[in-house]
C-alpha cells in the first residue's frame, strides 16, 4: 500500500535516488544530502511544534509499504519569506497616447514585486515515474494537512510552476535577462536556489520595471508558460481553484498560481467520522463489504484518507464504505489500512473523495 507520511531521516537515500530521477530543474529536491537532511530536519521540528512558526514547513513522503520504499514528494511553506525575500515578476500593463500622432500604444512591463511575500506556499511534487497515476491524492495530501490544521498557514496559498525550457535545458527568459545580471549560466543559479543559497537576487537583480517588448520574441513568449512536464500539474492547481493572476518567476517566468486556504476545493470538501472495522477484512488494503446485516451500508467508494492527528498525520486512498453503526454514521476500512493510518476502531478519520466533485 501506498502510504503519505512526513518525511524522516532514514528517508534520505531514497530522496536522493528520487533528486536524480527529478534532474536539476526541480530546486525544491536538489540532488545534495546535506541539502536534504537539512530540509528534513527541518520539517520535523515543525511537526514537532504546537504552534505557528515563520519558519514551518512540512515535507511529506509517498511511501511503498510492500518495499519500505520512497516514491514521491510534496511539500509545503507556511510562510514565503520568512528569512529571506519572496521576489516575483508581475506583468503589468501600461497605454501610451500619443495626441499630436493620433495613436495608442500599449505595453507590458516586469515589474519587481514581493506581492506573495507571507503566503503559504506548496511545492516539491515529485513521483517517481513507475507509479504514475498516484500523483493527485499525493498532491491532494497536502490539502488535508492544510484544512485540517488551518491555523499553521496563511490565508492565501501559492504554487510556482516551473517556466518553459527548450530540450537542452535552456530558458529563453533566462537568456533575456537573468544571465546579463547574475553571470551565470541557469543551471547555476538553479542549484544555488535548491540548496538555499539565494541571497545573489537581493544583490544583483535589477529593481527598475522592465519592458517585454524589449525582450527577444523567444522569452516574450514563454512568460507565464510552464515546462512541458508541468501542465498536468497546472491543471490540478486550477481543479483546486488556483488561478494565474500574471504574477511569474523572476528566473525562467513560471507561472505562479494563488488561492485562498479557504476556497481550495478539497479543503472545503474534507469531512471527518469516526473510523469502523470492516466484517470481511480480506487483507488487500481496500475497505471491503462489510458483510454484516446490522450495519446499513452505502457502497464502496475510493477516498483519500487521513489520520487527522498532528502527531500522527498519515494519508491513504483506499476503498471504504460509510455505514450506520448504534445509530452513527462511521467511516469502514480494513484492518490493513486502519493499521497503516495508524488508527482504532472508533478514532477519528478526515477523508475527501479520490475524484474532485464526486
Amino acid at each position: 500500500m501506498l502510504i503519505v507520511r512526513p518525511a524522516i531521516a532514514t528517508d534520505v537515500h531514497d530522496l536522493l535516488e528520487l533528486a536524480e530521477k527529478a534532474g536539476e530543474g526541480m530546486t525544491s529536491l536538489p540532488q545534495d544530502e546535506d541539502a536534504l537532511l537539512e530540509r528534513i530536519q527541518l520539517s520535523c521540528d515543525s511537526f514537532g511544534r504546537q504552534d505557528k512558526h515563520r519558519d514551518d514547513f512540512f515535507f511529506l513522503v509517498m511511501e511503498d509499504s510492500r518495499r519500505n520504499k520512497v516514491v514521491g514528494t510534496a511539500g509545503v511553506h507556511a510562510m514565503t519569506g520568512a528569512r529571506q525575500a519572496f521576489y516575483a515578476y508581475r506583468l503589468m500593463s501600461l497605454t501610451h497616447h500619443s495626441h499630436s500622432l493620433h495613436k495608442q500604444v500599449r505595453s507590458q512591463l516586469l515589474h519587481l514585486t514581493n506581492d506573495y511575500t507571507d503566503c503559504s506556499e506548496v511545492g516539491a511534487l515529485f513521483l517517481d515515474p513507475a507509479y504514475r497515476g498516484n500523483g493527485h491524492w499525493l498532491a491532494r495530501s497536502r490539502y488535508l494537512l492544510m484544512g485540517l490544521f488551518a491555523g499553521r498557514f496563511a490565508e492565501s496559498v501559492i504554487a510556482e510552476l516551473r517556466g518553459w525550457t527548450d530540450e537542452q535545458g535552456n530558458s529563453p527568459f533566462w537568456d533575456a535577462i537573468g544571465r546579463h545580471f547574475f553571470q551565470m549560466e541557469f543551471d547555476e543559479a538553479d542549484t544555488l536556489c535548491g540548496i538555499g543559497s539565494n541571497q545573489f537576487i537581493t544583490e544583483l537583480m535589477p529593481k527598475y520595471p522592465i519592458y517585454t517588448s524589449l525582450l527577444p520574441e523567444a522569452a516574450q513568449a514563454v512568460i507565464g508558460k510552464p515546462a512541458d512536464a508541468g501542465r498536468r500539474a497546472k491543471q490540478l492547481l486550477e481543479l483546486e481553484g488556483f488561478s494565474y493572476d500574471r504574477v511569474v518567476d523572476i528566473f525562467d517566468a513560471g507561472p505562479l498560481m494563488r488561492a485562498e486556504l479557504s476556497n481550495i476545493r478539497s479543503v472545503r470538501a474534507i469531512r471527518q467520522l469516526s473510523s469502523a472495522l470492516c466484517a470481511d477484512t480480506a487483507d488487500t488494503g481496500d475497505a471491503a463489504n462489510t458483510g454484516d446485516a446490522g450495519n446499513a451500508a452505502d457502497s464502496s467508494q475510493s477516498l483519500i484518507i487521513a489520520n487527522p492527528s498532528w502527531q500522527q498525520f498519515r494519508v491513504i486512498c483506499t476503498e471504504a464504505q460509510l455505514i450506520a453503526q448504534n445509530g452513527q454514521q462511521r467511516l469502514a476500512l480494513s484492518a490493513r489500512a486502519l493499521g497503516h493510518l495508524g488508527v482504532q476502531p472508533g478514532q477519528p478519520l478526515a477523508f475527501i473523495p479520490e475524484q474532485p466533485g464526486a
